[in-house]
C-alpha cells in the first residue's frame, strides 16, 4: 500500500515525521511511503464520522483492513434516551470500497439491504455521507452534506502515531456545519442547526481502527466548542486549536471528573448510555466499551470562563 503524505515525510529516508500537525497537510505526489514487506497485511483504513444536533447524536464507522470489513452505527435520541446500535462485520473486504487518498476520499460499505458511505472532495470543499438500512426494527437513512472550506474552522488535526514498526495516520476534523435529513424509524430530523465532525484513519495496525475520545460543547446559543482527548487536551474553539497538555481525571462514583493543570477548563461527566461493540484485529476481534456522558461545568476560551449549556463525551476504552 502506498499513500502520498507529502510534507510530514522526512525528506531523505521517506519516513513518516511522527507527531502532531495542526492546519492543512500540504499533499506533495512525487514523494510516497512504502511500508515494511509484511506491512501489508496490517493494513487499514478507516474513517468515523459522528453528527450531532439537540435531538440525536449519531456514530458512523466504516473500517476495512487486509481480512476484515464492516460498519458500525450508534443512534442516541438525546430527548427520550432511546439507544440502537448496529454492527456488521465480515470476513475479507470485498463489501469495502476505499477510493483516493484522506483528502479526496471515498469510503463505502455495503451488504444486503444496508449500505453506508463518505466522500470528501478537496476540490469543491464538501464531505457528504449517505447510509441507509431497512430491516425489522430499524428504518433508518441518513443524506448529510457538511462544508469543509469555512475559514474559521480551517485548523485541523493530523497525527502520526507510530504502530510497532509501522505507523498509522489519523486526520481529525472540526466542528463542520452541515445540512440535511436523517429519518430512524418514526424519527425525522433536520440537520441545518447541528454539527458534522470526522476522523480519517490510514496505515498499518493489528487493530481495525483506534479509539478516540472527544467531547462536543455547546456555550450560549451559537458557540460550539470540539474537545479530543488523548495523552493531551486538544480544543478546537473558534477556528483555533489550543493544547491544555495532560488530562487530570478523578472519579465521583460513576461521575468523572475532568481538568488541566492550568485551570482552564472543569467538567463534570454524568454516564447515560454505555454500549459494547467488536473491535476487530487482522486475525480475531476484542471487545471495547463506549461510553456516552452529558457534561456541565466551565471552559476558559482566552481570557473568559463561560459556562457549558449543552455537552456530550464519547468515552472508549478496551473492555
Amino acid at each position: 500500500m502506498k499513500e502520498h503524505l507529502g510534507s510530514i515525510l522526512h525528506p531523505s529516508t521517506l519516513e513518516p515525521l511522527f507527531g502532531k500537525y495542526f492546519g492543512p497537510v500540504q499533499i506533495d505526489n512525487s514523494k510516497e511511503y512504502n511500508a515494511g514487506f509484511l506491512s501489508g497485511f496490517k493494513s487499514l483504513d478507516s474513517v468515523l464520522v459522528d453528527i450531532l444536533n439537540e435531538k440525536i447524536f449519531l456514530e458512523l464507522r466504516i473500517f476495512g483492513t487486509k481480512f476484515k470489513s464492516g460498519a458500525s452505527l450508534l443512534l442516541w435520541n438525546r430527548q427520550t434516551g432511546n439507544l440502537q446500535e448496529l454492527k456488521i462485520l465480515e470476513n475479507g473486504n470485498s463489501s469495502f470500497i476505499k477510493q483516493g487518498s484522506f483528502k479526496d476520499g471515498y469510503w463505502s460499505f455495503t451488504k444486503s439491504d444496508k449500505r453506508f458511505n463518505f466522500r470528501l472532495d478537496d476540490t469543491i470543499r464538501q464531505g457528504y455521507t449517505h447510509s441507509a438500512i431497512w430491516e425489522k426494527n430499524l428504518n433508518f437513512q441518513l443524506d448529510a452534506l457538511a462544508y469543509t472550506g469555512d475559514k474559521n474552522k480551517s485548523n485541523w488535526f493530523t497525527q502520526i502515531s507510530p504502530s510497532g514498526k509501522d505507523w498509522v495516520f489519523q486526520h481529525h476534523s472540526p466542528n463542520l456545519n452541515l445540512e440535511g435529513q436523517l429519518s430512524w424509524n418514526d424519527l425525522s430530523v433536520p440537520l441545518e442547526n447541528g454539527i458534522l465532525s470526522y476522523t480519517v484513519s490510514k496505515g498499518y495496525s493489528s487493530e481495525g481502527f483506534p479509539l478516540e475520545n472527544r467531547i462536543y460543547l455547546q456555550i450560549g446559543a451559537k458557540k460550539k466548542i470540539h474537545l479530543y482527548i488523548e495523552e493531551e487536551i486538544l480544543v478546537w474553539t473558534e477556528g483555533e486549536i489550543l493544547n491544555l497538555g495532560e488530562p487530570i481525571w478523578t472519579n465521583q462514583g460513576k461521575k468523572k471528573i475532568l481538568k488541566d493543570k492550568n485551570s482552564k477548563l472543569e467538567f463534570e461527566l454524568e454516564p447515560e448510555l454505555e454500549a459494547s461493540f467488536l473491535r476487530p484485529k487482522n486475525l480475531k476481534s476484542e471487545n471495547f466499551i463506549k461510553t456516552l456522558y452529558t457534561v456541565s461545568g466551565w471552559i476558559k476560551t482566552k481570557t473568559k470562563k463561560e459556562k457549558i449549556t449543552n455537552g456530550i463525551s464519547i468515552l472508549e476504552k478496551k473492555s
